[in-house]
C-alpha cells in the first residue's frame, strides 16, 4: 500500500495542478471577485490536494514523523493565507491567493526533500511576510498619499541598493546581500518594489517625453549602483522594468525597441568588462567544453531535468545535490526531476497565470498610477521567471535571479509577497468603490420609486 502511495503520488499532484491551473484559466472570464468564489474553491480543494500527496510521500519514505510536525505549521499558515485576507477584506482576489500558495507550495516541497531545516526557514519567512502583508492592502486603501511619494521611493531604493555597494559581501563575483547580527539581507529585492511605485507615481497618466526622462534619471541611478555592485541580474531587471513600463504606460512600440537594442549594447559591455559574465556566458555556448568547472551547474540541471521525464522519479528518488545551489538558481531543475515536467510546466504557468491576472486588474482600472502599479508588479514577476527558467534550461545565460516564492530566500518571498499584497489593495479599494456605486444606484432607484409612488394620486 504504502508503496503504491509514493508511485501514483507523483501522478495526483500533476492531475491536480493541471486541474488546478484550468479553474484559473475560466476565472479571468470574471472580473467581479464575486463570481470567482465557486472556481477560488474548487482551486483551493486541488491545492490541498497537492500538498497532501507530496508529504504524504515524504513521511512514507523517510519514516520520520517530524515531517508531520513541519506540514502541520504548513496547512496552517496555508489556510491562514487562504481564509485570513478574506475575512479582513472582502475584495480581495481569492484566485491570486491560490496561486500565490501553489508556487509557495512548489518550493517547500523540493526544500523540505533537499533540506528540513531550510524547509523550516523558510516556512518561517512565508509567515512573517504574510503577517506583515496583511496591512498592506488597508495601507494602499486608505492612505492616497502613496501616488505622490516616488521621488521618496526612488530615494529609498537608491539607498537600499547603494548600502549593498558600500557594505556588501562578495558572492560568486557579485555584491548581493549585507549581514547585520546574522542576519542576511538582499536589499536590491526590497528596491524592486519601491522602484515600480516610483516609476508608477512619476509617469502617471499618459506620460509625455519628460516625465519618461524624469523616470529615466531614477531608473539610470538605479542600475549604475547595481552594475558596480556587480549585480548584473538585477541591472537587467530594472532596466527591462523600466522599459516595458514606460511602453505599456505611453502605448508606443518604439521606447521597446529602443530598449532592446541598448540593452542590447549594454550586454556586450558587460561581457567585455566583467570576467564572471564571461565565465557564465562560456557556460551557457558550450558547457559541456568546460564540464569540469564553469559548466558543471548547467550540464547537471539539463541532466536533472532530462531525468525527470514527464512525471518524474518520485520524491526522494533524484540526485539534486548534484548541482550547485540547487535550492536557489536550480529549484527548477531539482522539482522537474523528481516531479516531472508537467508539474514543473504548470508552477512556471502558475506564475504566468499570476501576470494573465495583473494584466486583467490592470485593464480594469482607470486610474493611472493604480494602473502602471499593477502592470510593473506582473511585468516584474514574469520577467523574472522567464530570467530563472530560461537561465536552469540553457535558453538563456544565467543571471542568477530567483523563481519567485519558490526559491529558498527570506528577502525574495518577502518582497515578493509586499508586492502582491499591494495588488490586492488594489483588488480591495476598486470592490468598495464599486459597492459604494451600487449603494448610490439603489439608493436612487428607491428614491425614484418613492417619487413615483407619492405622485401616483395626484394624478
Amino acid at each position: 500500500m504504502a508503496y503504491t502511495i509514493v508511485i501514483y503520488s507523483k501522478y495526483c499532484m500533476a492531475l491536480s495542478l493541471v486541474l488546478f491551473l484550468l479553474c484559473g484559466l475560466f476565472s479571468l472570464r470574471y472580473a467581479s471577485v464575486a463570481k470567482q468564489k465557486r472556481l477560488a474553491f474548487l482551486q483551493s480543494l486541488f491545492l490541498l490536494l497537492v500538498q497532501w500527496s507530496a508529504w504524504l510521500t515524504i513521511v512514507i519514505r523517510t519514516q520520520r514523523t517530524e515531517y508531520l510536525l513541519l506540514f502541520a505549521f504548513f496547512q496552517t499558515l496555508t489556510f491562514a493565507m487562504l481564509i485570513l485576507p478574506v475575512m479582513l477584506y472582502p475584495g480581495v482576489s481569492r484566485i491570486l491567493l491560490n496561486d500565490i500558495c501553489m508556487l509557495f507550495t512548489a518550493g517547500m516541497i523540493v526544500l523540505t526533500r533537499l533540506d528540513q531545516s531550510r524547509a523550516a526557514r523558510q516556512l518561517a519567512f512565508m509567515a512573517l511576510s504574510f503577517f506583515l502583508s496583511l496591512f498592506v492592502p488597508w495601507i494602499v486603501r486608505h492612505i492616497r498619499v502613496l501616488r505622490h511619494l516616488g521621488w521618496i521611493c526612488c530615494a529609498a531604493g537608491i539607498v537600499l541598493v547603494g548600502t549593498v555597494l558600500l557594505l556588501g559581501q562578495l558572492t560568486n563575483g557579485s555584491k548581493l546581500s549585507w549581514t547585520v547580527a546574522g542576519i542576511t539581507f538582499q536589499p536590491s529585492e526590497f528596491a524592486k518594489v519601491l522602484y515600480v511605485f516610483f516609476l508608477a507615481s512619476v509617469l502617471g497618466e499618459k506620460p509625455g517625453l519628460p516625465k519618461i526622462l524624469f523616470a529615466g534619471i531614477g531608473a539610470a541611478a538605479h542600475v549604475l549602483i547595481l552594475v558596480l555592485s556587480r549585480d548584473l541580474g538585477s541591472a537587467l531587471i530594472f532596466f527591462a522594468i523600466y522599459i516595458l513600463m514606460i511602453s505599456a504606460a505611453s502605448h508606443r512600440l518604439f521606447y521597446a525597441l529602443a530598449g532592446v537594442l541598448g540593452g542590447t549594447f549594454a550586454s556586450a559591455g558587460a561581457y567585455r568588462v566583467f570576467s564572471h559574465v564571461q565565465t557564465r556566458v562560456q557556460a551557457w555556448r558550450d558547457p559541456w567544453s568546460v564540464i569540469d568547472g564553469q559548466g558543471y551547474q548547467i550540464t547537471q540541471s539539463l541532466f536533472a531535468i532530462s531525468r525527470g521525464g514527464l512525471f518524474g522519479l518520485g520524491i526522494g528518488k533524484g540526485t539534486p545535490y548534484d548541482i550547485p545551489y540547487v535550492e536557489t538558481d536550480f529549484v527548477f531543475a531539482a522539482m522537474v526531476e523528481e516531479l516531472g515536467l508537467v508539474f514543473g510546466i504548470g508552477i512556471v504557468l502558475t506564475g504566468v497565470m499570476v501576470f494573465l491576472l495583473l494584466m486583467r486588474i490592470a485593464c480594469d482600472l482607470k486610474d493611472g498610477f493604480y494602473k502602471n502599479l499593477t502592470m510593473g508588479y506582473g511585468f516584474m514577476l514574469i520577467f523574472q521567471i522567464f530570467l530563472t527558467i530560461g537561465g536552469d534550461t540553457k535558453f538563456i545565460p544565467l543571471t542568477g535571479v530567483t523563481l519567485p516564492l519558490v526559491s529558498y530566500g527570506g528577502s525574495s518571498v518577502m518582497a515578493t509577497m509586499l508586492m502582491l499584497f499591494v495588488i490586492q489593495g488594489i483588488c480591495e479599494m476598486r470592490y468598495a468603490e464599486e459597492r459604494e456605486i451600487e449603494k448610490r444606484r439603489k439608493k436612487s432607484e428607491k428614491r425614484a420609486a418613492a417619487d413615483k409612488k407619492a405622485a401616483a394620486p395626484a394624478q
